[in-house]
């Protein structure tokens, strides 16, 4: 098994290690302002509703109802989402996008990004009307998909024990966090099924940002089974 780096200008060199092309500085920008944005959306939204919201309980999807700053909830997502399209100008630029499983999972989270933001829940524990339908599909697509994502970067990158970290903690906290809607485990962790979800959300931002940190790397080497 050989690695092969590719370049720009080069074609595949068995058994050689050549320079990676440099990261595309608008992805990098995209990516760090729109996790930035979405981060600090998120998080003021948590701090304004904590009057209001039990943050260990209740959905974040719920913030989109507080007065006056209900619209910090999709605004954060569609600064997610353009985090998301800034890591695949990135990714595709540095040639860690090819195949359609990459292509297709990162277009599936900014689509669900977007639909999230555009479409909203129903108030309290309904969710009923097709809006709600949507906005929880999608996010739950989101969750998805951003691990799935990173994996299969992963796989490709030579230094990759970070972004592997990344897709199991978020992972982990996804499968934690759909156990509250299971059989009787709602007994147990639904008092809990705010909080771990706002962490989910966190894990995602992370990963995101492990991806940003993957196209920044000017002499990156990554590596492809032969």
């Amino acid at each position: 098994m050989a690695n092969l780096v590719l370049t720009a200008r080069s074609a595949p060199v068995r058994g050689m290690v050549l320079p990676t092309p440099r990261p595309a500085p608008i992805g990098v920008f995209l990516g760090a302002v729109g996790l930035v944005f979405a981060a600090l959306l998120m998080g003021g939204l948590n701090i304004v509703a904590a009057g209001r919201m039990n943050p260990l309980d209740t959905t974040m999807s719920d913030y989109v109802f507080v007065p006056g700053a209900g619209w910090m909830f999709p605004a954060s997502l569609l600064a997610m989402c353009v985090a998301g399209a800034g890591v695949g100008v990135g990714l595709w630029a540095r040639g860690l996008l090819t195949g359609v499983l990459p292509k297709l999972s990162l277009s599936l989270a900014i689509l669900g990004l977007l639909l999230a933001a555009a479409f909203r829940t129903d108030p309290g524990d309904a969710s009923v009307s097709m809006s709600a339908q949507i906005h929880r599909y999608a996010a739950g697509v989101v969750f998805f998909c951003v691990p799935i994502t990173a994996f299969l970067v992963a796989r490709r990158v030579a230094a990759r024990r970070s972004l592997y970290v990344g897709v199991v903690v978020s992972s982990v906290l996804l499968v934690v966090f759909l156990t509250c809607h299971l059989g009787p485990m709602p007994d147990v962790l639904g008092d809990l099924s705010g909080l771990l979800q706002r962490m989910l959300f966190a894990a995602e931002l992370v990963v995101l940002g492990q991806l940003v940190r993957v196209i920044n790397r000017p002499s990156y080497e990554y590596a492809l089974a032969a």
